[in-house]
């Protein structure tokens, strides 16, 4: 307990004392791509392994094999002939004050570690980790209750608004990609043993997996532990599934597509977006301060102006950008009165079109970027934050000075900048809209 405490109390504590984050990078010998962040201020280290083995590589009829492998590794594993339950390997990690924990997404599986930097603490969770991956026990009995929690969970968020929201949306912007399909609890009552082990052995390896370490630790430690931690798996995957290119828009219809969902919520859920940009697209940082102006501030947002302060349509109305590898969606979003659903509608896609027309204001620009800029710091203000945002830099390809750059490519952008690239990038005539809950 006392460990964990201290581990709480550190991670409120500033991770860097300096104003620049070096990210090194190196390829291993094992073939892995490493990212260090060193940070000597406090005591802990934080790790990240990414493997290629997201969602995008389960079957057609076993959506959630992807989720369901990731979460069953730490459920126990065989050691040196001997069975390890998930209760000694939580217990060991309790012993070590440390955390280790599996979770996958559409593209990746992810492996997270966090320990005092201490080196017979730090070994020790390094070691555990790789005796887990050596050889994840997949007991047929824990996959079964794994499988009913999840089928649970199912049945319950498909009532909510907001999923079937969510599911529509997703479905509407990706059609058939992987990124537009959904677990159910069909898919999950599909999934077998045999399918987990073979998901596991056929994609989880060594070469060309990305490891991001930030935390007290230098360059050769850093190395020798992914050495250790790496040992116990194959070297190389024998599939390797990238997610294929996710389609713009091409049709249009007068005013956008709208599609409407009845719902005995009390209230009307609202999506709109349309496929935009990958987080490479040199027109990211206009999109970003763009939609800052447009969505993205809170009440200095035009939306929020225009639907909650003139019209006192919505007590919330946001939006966003989700680039990653592939395309992301522009998404703007609020929920209202169901009899004040379509006139929310069109005032939404009023402001954004006057938008794409006209830009931001001088003043609006400024205080895009002094909100944004004065915010960054507080992305990186610990070591968990910034393996985030390092971990996100090494999946999507980005240069290492991205974190460095960042304020003053944020800095740079020009309102022309932001009309060309909403002009470029968001049609209204394109644009599809959710609503769950219609009228």
């Amino acid at each position: 307990m006392k460990n964990k405490f201290l581990i709480f109390l550190l991670s409120f504590l500033p991770a860097l004392a300096w104003a620049g984050i070096p990210i090194q990078h190196w390829t291993h010998a094992n073939g892995a791509q490493v990212y260090l962040v060193e940070a000597k201020t406090i005591p802990m280290l934080d790790v990240q392994v990414d493997w290629m083995a997201g969602s995008v590589g389960d079957p057609a009829n076993k959506l959630g094999l992807a989720s369901l492998t990731a979460g069953m590794i730490d459920k126990g594993s065989k050691l040196q002939g001997r069975v390890v339950l998930e209760s000694e390997i939580s217990d060991r990690l309790a012993d070590l004050g440390a955390s280790l924990s599996f979770s996958s997404a559409a593209e990746k599986a992810s492996m997270r570690l966090r320990t005092l930097s201490d080196p017979s603490r730090r070994d020790a969770l390094v070691q555990l980790a790789a005796e887990v991956l050596k050889a994840p026990l997949f007991d047929a009995k824990i996959l079964e209750r794994e499988k009913a929690r999840i089928i649970a969970s199912i049945k319950e968020a498909d009532l909510k608004p907001e999923v079937i929201l969510s599911k529509e949306f997703d479905r509407q912007i990706y059609g058939q990609h992987p990124y537009g399909q959904a677990i159910t609890v069909a898919t999950i009552q599909a999934i077998h043993i045999n399918d987990i082990k073979s998901f596991y052995a056929s994609r989880y390896a060594v070469k060309d997996a990305k490891i991001t370490i930030v935390g007290d630790i230098t360059k050769t430690e850093a190395d020798r532990l992914v050495a250790q931690l790496m040992a116990t798996l194959p070297a190389k995957a024998k599939v390797v599934t990238v997610a294929p290119p996710v389609e713009l828009f091409d049709k249009k219809v007068s005013g956008g597509s709208v599609i409407k969902i009845p719902h005995a919520a009390q209230q009307a859920h609202i999506s709109m977006g349309m496929p935009t940009i990958a987080r490479k697209d040199p027109d990211y940082f206009p999109m970003l301060v763009g939609n800052y102006v447009l969505g993205g501030g809170g009440f200095v947002s035009r939306l929020m102006k225009e639907v909650r302060e003139k019209r006192g349509l919505a007590y919330s109305v946001y939006s966003y950008i989700s680039p990653g590898r592939q395309v992301g969606p522009y998404v703007a979003g609020m929920q209202t009165k169901k009899d004040q659903a379509d006139l929310a509608v069109d005032v939404m896609k009023q402001t954004i079109s006057q938008f794409i027309a006209s830009g931001p204001t001088d003043a609006e620009l400024a205080i895009a970027k002094s909100n944004l800029i004065n915010g960054f710091p507080l992305r990186i203000d610990s070591n968990r934050k910034i393996l985030d945002n390092v971990a996100s830099v090494a999946w999507n390809d980005l240069p290492l000075d991205t974190l460095d750059t960042w304020t003053a490519q944020v800095q740079s952008v020009t309102k022309e900048q932001i009309m060309a690239a909403y002009k470029k990038h968001l049609d209204m005539d394109k644009l599809v809209t959710v609503i769950v809950g219609a009228p």
